[in-house]
């Protein structure tokens, strides 16, 4: 008798664990019942590269097309698509959410940096740039690329955009640190993010500036990598404005 009690209430708590289960992942998941499976990883990428090849659109030829194939060829290199491969067998919303936890974590890494004063290591210091030139080939295509990415909410778009803008601020506030760029302390990480922030808004005060021809090849490069996150902040908004007078 004791046993069949013991029995039923493993079999009761299993299945209120089970629930606990499925609502935790609903939290993250939602109602995900609507996703269509896709292909993955490097299957999916092969198969956009052969989309741009392919491709007969009355205006992609000459520097359009080689830039195009080039963005859509370059992410083969970055972590982004491996990640994807790796969890391939995955439902299409399980690994959107895995490559969703890779980009915070891109933008958590520049700032561990700060905090640890690991910026004057050569090696964390290229892995910082070639996580930042990921996010950058990235924003590009969904510029250059937008027939290949799939449609998204407004408020998924912004807040990504949100995220990989304060990545670029953090990661070239570690660059700036790197080396003896600008008229600030060595250490002065708030001074670095601050002016980093400021650069990437295209303000500029003149209470920090570069101080060599270097600090300003960097400061040159993040500017013009900004006008990447301009030009999707207004599509963002004006795709916005199309929806509500449609």
């Amino acid at each position: 008798m004791i046993i069949m009690e013991c029995l039923l209430i493993l079999v009761v708590l299993q299945h209120k664990l089970k629930n606990v289960k499925n609502n935790f992942g609903k939290i993250f998941k939602g109602d995900y019942s609507y996703q269509k499976e896709s292909h993955s990883g490097y299957k999916q990428q092969l198969n956009k590269i052969l989309g741009v090849w392919n491709g007969n659109h009355e205006h992609d030829y000459g520097i359009l097309r080689v830039f195009r194939l080039t963005l859509v060829s370059a992410l083969l290199l970055f972590p982004g698509v491996l990640i994807d491969q790796l969890f391939k067998t995955s439902s299409t919303i399980t690994r959107k959410l895995i490559v969703e936890i890779y980009v915070i974590f891109k933008t958590i890494f520049p700032v561990i940096v700060l905090v640890n004063h690991w910026f004057l290591h050569p090696w964390i210091y290229c892995l910082a740039i070639y996580f930042l030139v990921e996010t950058y080939i990235y924003l590009f295509s969904k510029i250059f690329l937008a027939d290949q990415h799939s449609k998204t909410s407004n408020m998924r778009t912004l807040m990504l955009l949100i995220i990989n803008f304060l990545e670029s601020s953090f990661t070239f506030a570690v660059i700036y640190l790197s080396g003896s760029y600008l008229n600030i302390k060595p250490d002065g990480v708030v001074d670095a993010v601050y002016y980093s922030f400021v650069t990437s808004a295209t303000i500029g005060y003149g209470d920090i500036h570069p101080i060599n021809f270097d600090g300003k090849l960097v400061v040159i490069t993040q500017i013009l990598c900004s006008v990447s996150f301009i030009v999707l902040f207004f599509n963002f908004f004006s795709g916005k404005a199309n929806q509500q007078i449609q």
